[in-house]
């Protein structure tokens, strides 16, 4: 077995954006907001989904494309069926 490979990004290649997504905990509402992720070609770098009363709160990580990229998918995240509310910032 070979050795763990890690590779160590500068901090200008860490810059990410986290947007916290409120949906109705439906069966398709994981995968409607993952589809419009992948229609805007996001890079996707961590994902939590958990259900919090009658919603699903759904985490997404992606790597940063600018203010004005960010502000496309949020406003796309909310046109989406099931959604009830999207926030978006920088990983803390």
């Amino acid at each position: 077995m070979g050795a763990p490979v890690s590779l160590e990004l500068k901090p200008e290649d860490e810059k990410r954006r986290l947007f916290l997504v409120t949906a109705d905990d439906t069966p398709d509402a994981l995968m409607r907001v993952l589809g419009v992720a992948s229609v805007q070609q996001t890079r996707l770098r961590a994902l939590s989904a958990a259900p919090e009363g009658q919603h699903l709160a759904i985490r997404l990580e992606i790597d940063d494309q600018g203010d004005a990229r960010a502000e496309v998918l949020a406003s796309r995240l909310a046109a989406c069926p099931s959604v009830r509310g999207v926030g978006f910032g920088w990983r803390a």
